[in-house]
């Protein structure tokens, strides 16, 4: 049975496989389990058996039970695990491009003192070749796999007038210096030291390597990440920018309403005073009954 199937298999009984095994496992959700795991981009898993998994550091847990659980639950609702897994891919990423600039610093320094600026001009545009060259190869193969014929064999012609100036200036260059046969450029996706007289198959095999591989899945990922994490940002605050002006036009309405109710209030005591000003005017000026009998009675 291949690793493949038995991760399936895996995935698909959960809990019930590692009981059977003798394990008992957290639920998936628990902080010990690895949230790139579950979204498939652990870059311990990318780059294992590469010269980088030395620099990649995971000890949490890669359990095929716990994504098999994720898969169903995320299914239902959305986990937002992508935020955890972003912060673990952009850790790898600045881990890979700091030994990147040390190495192209190393680079820079030894051409600087063997060649002129032409050689390093022609020695940077073989570069570009060699890269051009592995990354069609790879999609041509690819492309063949697919069943693509024709845009395969479309792509070859472009590939095959590629080798030929690639052939034509490093002709010229080891004509001017036959060093030049040694020069070595850094990949910018993973860190790997290519020679710039590598052969076609070496160059298709680096770009169609874990290592570069790897690297190219984590920036995707990592791209394609941030932006749906910016995306819910961004949603998020023109959502609290609609609360924060209903309840601002809410509490206006309220401020009206209270305002309206002490304005009702003020006229209804001003009413008040003034009916008891006006009755109290009235007894003034009507004599009571008890005293005009008093009067009747003098007289």
């Amino acid at each position: 049975m291949t690793d493949v199937m038995r991760e399936m298999i895996a995935q698909l009984m959960g809990q019930q496989r590692a009981e059977e095994e003798g394990r008992r496992l957290p639920p998936f959700d628990h902080h010990s389990v690895c949230r790139a795991y579950l979204l498939g981009c652990c870059p311990r898993d990318l780059l294992s058996d590469t010269r980088l998994e030395s620099m990649m550091s995971c000890r949490k847990l890669h359990e095929p039970a716990h994504k098999g659980e994720f898969n169903r639950a995320q299914e239902k609702k959305d986990l937002f695990y992508d935020i955890e897994a972003f912060e673990e891919l952009d850790d790898a990423i600045r881990i890979v491009d700091a030994d990147i600039r040390r190495l192209q610093e190393k680079v820079k320094r030894d051409a600087e003192q063997n060649m002129d600026i032409s050689e390093q001009q022609r020695t940077q545009k073989v570069f570009e070749m060699n890269e051009k060259i592995g990354t069609a190869l790879v999609q041509v193969e690819a492309l063949g796999n697919e069943g693509r014929i024709a845009e395969s064999i479309e792509l070859s012609k472009e590939v095959d007038e590629l080798k030929r100036k690639k052939r034509e200036l490093e002709s010229e260059m080891r004509n001017m210096n036959p060093a030049m046969m040694q020069r070595l450029r850094v990949c910018e996706a993973c860190g790997a030291q290519l020679n710039i007289m590598d052969h076609e198959s070496r160059l298709q095999d680096h770009y169609g390597g874990k290592m570069h591989l790897g690297m190219v899945e984590i920036r995707d990922r990592f791209a394609e990440m941030k932006k749906a994490i910016d995306q819910r940002r961004s949603e998020k605050r023109r959502a609290d920018d609609k609360d924060r002006e209903e309840r601002r036009r809410r509490s206006g309405r309220e401020d009206d309403r209270d305002r309206k109710r002490e304005r009702s209030r003020s006229r209804s005591r001003s009413h008040s005073r003034k009916h008891r000003r006006s009755r109290s005017r009235s007894r003034d000026r009507k004599p009571s009954r008890r005293s005009r009998s008093r009067d009747r009675r003098r007289h």
